[in-house]
Parts: structure tokens; C-alpha cells; sequence
């Protein structure tokens, strides 16, 4: 059992400052208050002036609030506060100093990017604005400009301090929103990747479901509707077929739980993760004589040197040849002659399946079945291609063409 690990009190002052920070900012306004209000009873203000001090304290610290929901026009508020304290009473510098301070860091670190030369506008006018209003930089007959040069400097450095300060700050949230954005592309990445490996599995479920289903299915009734005939003339030739029929349906529920034991499989899904072996170029011969046994004239014709397939490759040759059965089975009937032929080459293999066609007109194939679709999509898999159509001298024509590759050495 894991201990669940437990978080410091800095981690859970962090976590509530961010979702409560009107709350924070609320007690940072209450201690700047009561900062001043200090500073304005210990006489740093004048007596007359205390009431008015205490006025400008409050209004230019209610807005400090509101400094990271609205820091633009909170800083707004506070600088019409001090600006209206200091060019009323100068007394009063006291009571809103450190309020005006805080909202010029608030304006640049949380406001727009603009906001950063405002501020150090209005608060280079707030700083140095009163003090060259009263004179304060003539010169002293008897310490010269010393006093003056050193007032300035000190205030100048406060002001590039807030600046600098609400500029670094503004680096980091914008740091933390560029990796917090970085995190949801890459997790949204991730999501469309497993979104186009379930849709690619599906897909391939789908063709293997298909091909397995209605060629067993197809061969099965045509199998079926030829025993009709031979068990009223050759009650033998009912026996085999029966026998055929039987053996169709044994191979297709030995697909099927290969295929369903792919499902259940917790590793990555491809068409070679089964224990069952996959059909290939080397079942094809079976596969005519089954289809043969069930009725359909076809024959097999081997050209060149045949070569190992990989599982893919082969799969999708022996799948290709039993969908173009299927149809010619469908289409064009269980009489029509058809002719399965294998062209070896160095780097090709082509695959036709040619019926030669019907009496009267035939129905036309639908464009847009799951049986060409699926040829065409294994085809793609192994860079090869598929042409389907009517033949020059008649009937119906599909075509397979995969590249052999040669392994790497």
C-alpha cells in the first residue's frame, strides 16, 4: 500500500492563493491600510490633514483588490487617488505611497504589455511631479545638490525596482501559460494519435470481418443451393458437399476465434498478432479447390518464381482473391468460368481474377461496398494497388499489384 504523499503548508498556500486571489489581495489591502494609518497617526502627516489622509488611505487602497482580476483599471483608480491627494495636500504622500507602488507592479505583471510604459509614466509623474512642483531640486547654498541628487536617485531606483519586478513576473506567468499550453497540445497530440489507432484497428477489424464472414457465407450457400440438386440425382456428390459445407464453416469459426483472441489481446493490435497462421499465397490452391468444390468453375494459373511474402503481403493477396471470388460468386453466378492467375516477377506480384461474364445484362457491382474498399485498403497497407473493372474480352476484372521488397541484408 502507497503512502499518499502529503503537501507543505507552501505547496497549500500556493494552491489557495491561486484559486482565491481576491481573497489574498483583500488582506494585502487591509495590512497596506493599516500601514498607513500608522504612518499618518505616528505624524508623518500633518495633524490638519489626518482625516483627508485617512480618506485618500482607504480610496487608494480598496483598489489593490482587484489587482489581478482587473489590474489595469484598479492601477487606474489608485493613480486618480493619488494624483488627486498629492496636487490637493502633499501631506498625504504617506497615506497612499505604498498603495500606488503595489498597483504599478499589479499593472505590469497582469495587465496587457502596454501597461508597462503607463505605469512607468504615471508613476515617474507621481514621484518626482510634487517635489519639482515644490522646488525641491534648487540647489542648497550649503550642501548643493547633493540632497536633491540623492532623493532622486533613491526614488528612481524604487520606480525601476517596481518595474523590474512586475516585469519579471509577467516573464514567468507568461513562461507557466506557454508550458501549460505545450502540456495540452502534447496531450491533445496524444489523444489524436490513439484516436487514429482505434480508427485504423477498426478498419482493419472491420475488413477482416467482412472477407472472412461473407466469403464463408457465400461459399456455404452456394455449397448449400448444388447439394439441393445432387442429393435428388447423386446422393454421394450430397454426402461431399455436405462435407464441404462442414468444413467452410469449421475454417470460418476458426478465423473468427483467431480474430476474437486478437481482440482480447491487452498488446498492440497488427495483422500478424494472432496465434492462428494467416492465409497466404501458399493457401490459395486451397482456396480454389474449396471454391470449386462449391460449385464455381474456376482454375489457378502460376507464373514466374514464387517468393516468401511476409505475413501483411500475403494476407492481402489470399484476401484479395477470396473478396473478387465472392463477387464473381454474387455477381455474375456460381456457373460463370473464372480464372485466378499469379504473375511472379523480380519485384512485382500481380493477381488477377477474371470471370467471362454472363448471358444477358449483369448487375452491376456497388461502387462503394465494403468488399472494395477493404481490397483497396489492404493493397494501400503494402504499397501496392487494385483495379476493378470490366475486361477487354469480357466479364469481370480485378487486379492485384504488391511490390516485393527485398530485406535488408
Amino acid at each position: 500500500m502507497t503512502r499518499v504523499e502529503r503537501t507543505g503548508p507552501v505547496e497549500r498556500f500556493v494552491s489557495f492563493n491561486r484559486r482565491n486571489p481576491m481573497v489574498l489581495d483583500g488582506a494585502l489591502a487591509v495590512v497596506l491600510f493599516l500601514v498607513a494609518l500608522q504612518w499618518t497617526l505616528e505624524g508623518k502627516v500633518p495633524r490638519d490633514a489626518r482625516t483627508l489622509a485617512i480618506v485618500v488611505a482607504v480610496l487608494a487602497t480598496a483598489p489593490v483588490v482587484f489587482r489581478r482580476r482587473n489590474p489595469v483599471p484598479a492601477a487606474a483608480a489608485t493613480a486618480v487617488v493619488a494624483a488627486a491627494g498629492t496636487f490637493t495636500f502633499s501631506g498625504t504622500l504617506a497615506a497612499f505611497i505604498l498603495p500606488a507602488l503595489i498597483m504599478g507592479y499589479s499593472a505590469v505583471a497582469y495587465g496587457p504589455r502596454w501597461a508597462g510604459r503607463l505605469v512607468a509614466a504615471v508613476l515617474a509623474v507621481g514621484m518626482f511631479g510634487p517635489l519639482l512642483f515644490s522646488g525641491f531640486f534648487v540647489s542648497d547654498p550649503e550642501n548643493g545638490w547633493i540632497g536633491p541628487l540623492l532623493v532622486a536617485g533613491f526614488m528612481l531606483l524604487v520606480l525601476l525596482c517596481v518595474l523590474l519586478l512586475g516585469a519579471t513576473r509577467r516573464a514567468q506567468r507568461r513562461y507557466a501559460e506557454q508550458l501549460q499550453e505545450r502540456a495540452r497540445l502534447l496531450e491533445e497530440g496524444r489523444r489524436q494519435e490513439v484516436r487514429i489507432e482505434l480508427l485504423a484497428e477498426r478498419s482493419r477489424i472491420s475488413r477482416e470481418v467482412h472477407d472472412i464472414v461473407a466469403h464463408s457465407l457465400s461459399g456455404i450457400i452456394a455449397q448449400a443451393d448444388g447439394g439441393q440438386y445432387a442429393a435428388q440425382r447423386d446422393p454421394q456428390k450430397a454426402v461431399e458437399v455436405l462435407a464441404g459445407i462442414g468444413s467452410a464453416g469449421r475454417e470460418a469459426l476458426g478465423d473468427v476465434r483467431g480474430l476474437l483472441a486478437v481482440l482480447r489481446d491487452t498488446g498492440p493490435l497488427d495483422e500478424d498478432a494472432s496465434d492462428r497462421p494467416q492465409p497466404g499465397t501458399d493457401h490459395l490452391p486451397a482456396l480454389v479447390e474449396q471454391v470449386r468444390a462449391g460449385g464455381l468453375p474456376v482454375d489457378l494459373t502460376v507464373t514466374g518464381t514464387p517468393r516468401a511474402l511476409d505475413n501483411g503481403s500475403g494476407l492481402t493477396a489470399y484476401r484479395v482473391v477470396q473478396e473478387a471470388l465472392t463477387n464473381v460468386i454474387k455477381h455474375a453466378g456460381r456457373d460463370t468460368p473464372t480464372h485466378v492467375t499469379l504473375a511472379w516477377t523480380d519485384d512485382e506480384l500481380t493477381v488477377s481474377v477474371r470471370d467471362e461474364g454472363v448471358q444477358g445484362p449483369r448487375p452491376t457491382p456497388p461502387r462503394g461496398g465494403h468488399g472494395v474498399i477493404g481490397m483497396r485498403e489492404r493493397a494501400a497497407l503494402h504499397g501496392g494497388s487494385v483495379e476493378i473493372g470490366p475486361h477487354p474480352d469480357g466479364g469481370f476484372a480485378v487486379r492485384l499489384r504488391l511490390p516485393l521488397v527485398t530485406p535488408e541484408s
